[in-house]
């Protein structure tokens, strides 16, 4: 049994219009110390699979089937106080916005060190001291701690994020688009701040992002998720070297590498499926190049080019042809064509 493993794991929302699955069947595993990538366009279940591992679902949100087991314990089912106390302690969340983690009327000290006494047994003595420490973890002055949220930068706010997250040394590191309002330059100092931290206390780490240059760069394994459920699963070096499914092709494609510089990237057409519906074969057909009847009416099995590495696709054989076709506009072009097509058919039907 790996440290974490999340299994066939079902997050439904109850929304006006009906149940959303945002959620579905998705299974993976990740070792001690390991660093996961989890990518994908908005809406694909990313941040939603976080709120699931923290337990912090909104009121009209369930998880409805699956089990998550978190070094040999099951989360599922957990009642909210025994979820209370594996907080900070096991797992802890480094949020996408500071300012919604942080409260305005609040020292950064005080709530630090809050928290810390709430899950542990330290007095204030210790607590202050003990938050100390994780704000020089972060490269925080201690004269910070008297400062109140507006009194300090988007990237020192998000450093006062991540020293509550990490201040109790966490088995477990979720970390939810952590700098995505930040510039480049100070994002780049937090991400190798962040993974360095991980590195030191021994925690596994779950990096939540649409932006794949980053898990590139810091994490070990990666798992491509469309629609709700999860496109291929592997090695980081080993998807960047040689990634099989069409989605996965379409979001490198749509990544800029320094050593290829091209005069326009190329994007995937269209928009993700409406999970209110409901959807038989694969997700990503629609949009997809390659798709043949089949994609549209069946649900792909996983297969397994190679140790640790699964896609589903119906089609894996054909995957250097796939990948071949799909590094030229053209191939996308024809997808871009149809969509409009459909669209247009759609709004003369309506209209009559």
């Amino acid at each position: 049994m790996s440290f974490l493993d999340v299994t066939d794991l079902d997050i439904t929302y109850t929304v006006g219009a009906g149940s959303l699955k945002a959620v579905d069947g998705v299974s993976f595993s990740l070792r001690k110390g390991e660093s996961m990538g989890i990518v994908g366009e908005s809406g694909c279940g990313k941040t939603t699979i976080a709120k699931g591992l923290m337990q912090l679902l909104p009121k009209n949100g369930a998880i409805t089937r699956g089990s998550i087991t978190l070094n040999g314990r099951e989360l599922v089912g957990l009642s909210k106080e025994a979820v209370r106390r594996l907080r900070l302690k096991e797992i802890a969340m480094i949020s996408q916005s500071a300012m919604n983690a942080l409260n305005p009327v609040y020292t950064i000290g005080d709530q630090l060190v809050e928290g810390i006494m709430a899950h542990t047994s330290f007095g204030n003595r210790g607590a202050y001291k003990r938050a100390v420490e994780v704000f020089e973890m972060v490269g925080l002055e201690e004269k910070r701690m008297r400062s109140f949220p507006h009194q300090m930068s988007g990237g020192m706010k998000q450093r006062a994020v991540i020293a509550m997250a990490l201040s109790l040394n966490p088995s477990l590191i979720i970390a939810d688009e952590p700098t995505t309002a930040l510039d480049v330059v100070v994002q780049d100092r937090i991400l190798h701040r962040i993974i360095k931290i991980q590195k030191e206390i021994n925690s596994s780490m779950i990096f939540i992002t649409h932006d794949i240059s980053v898990v590139s760069e810091i994490c070990e394994t990666i798992v491509v998720m469309y629609g709700g459920k999860v496109m291929e699963m592997s090695p980081t070096d080993t998807f960047f070297r040689r990634p099989f499914h069409p989605y996965s092709l379409g979001l490198k494609n749509a990544f800029p590498l320094i050593t290829e510089i091209t005069d326009e990237l190329i994007s995937i057409p269209g928009t993700p499926p409406n999970l209110l519906l409901e959807l038989k074969g694969c997700r990503f057909n629609e949009r997809c190049p390659f798709a043949q009847q089949k994609c549209a009416v069946e649900l792909p099995l996983f297969y397994e080019p190679e140790p640790g590495h699964k896609v589903a696709c119906h089609f894996p054989e054909r995957v250097e042809e796939f990948r071949e076709r799909s590094s030229h506009r053209d191939t996308w072009e024809v997808v871009r064509e149809r969509l409009i097509r459909e669209y247009m058919e759609k709004g003369a039907v309506e209209y009559a």
